[in-house]
């Protein structure tokens, strides 16, 4: 052997990429959650089922305009729609992409979370929702929609004054 610290040399030029690696900022992961918002709301925009002044008995634990102050709050009330939204009859294509961004946005505030020190949040307690949605899903679903656009609202406004937990 000519050069024994050739491949050592080489190994440490491949791992030289890792050491420039920099951490997102939190104002990047805020803008993105934001953007993930607007996206959201004018999805549910264009799935506008029925008159959002519909009223329906027994959906009084989905959040409405209630201020968000925290990312837990804000991720407990993305949960509970999320599995809402899973058992209504919404078409498959815009159903599937409002669950999708909806996961993208819990993981963007879960993200947001991490890099301001929060405690991870806790799985908020429902119970049997199939009775409840099976009795007048296409109500339900409409129901659900303009909560959820009321409080994705509420996330837009709380996004730019976080600071903490």
């Amino acid at each position: 052997m000519r050069c024994p610290g050739l491949p050592l040399c080489g190994l440490l030029w491949l791992g030289l990429p890792l050491l420039y690696g920099r951490p997102v900022k939190i104002d990047k992961v805020k803008a993105d959650a934001k953007n993930l918002t607007r996206t959201l709301i004018a999805r549910i925009q264009e799935l506008q089922l029925l008159p959002v002044n519909l009223k329906v008995s027994g959906l009084d634990f989905l959040p409405g305009e209630r201020p968000l102050e925290s990312l837990e709050a804000m991720d407990a009330t993305l949960q509970v729609f999320q599995r809402v939204l899973a058992g209504l009859p919404l078409d498959a294509v815009p159903g599937a992409q409002l669950a999708n961004d909806m996961e993208n946005l819990r993981s963007l505030l879960r993200l947001l979370g991490a890099h301001l020190g929060c405690a991870p949040p806790a799985a908020p307690a429902l119970g049997n929702l199939t009775d409840l949605l099976a009795e007048a899903p296409y109500s339900a679903a409409a129901v659900a929609l303009d909560r959820l656009h009321k409080s994705l609202h509420g996330i837009t406004k709380h996004l730019d004054q976080l600071r903490c937990c």
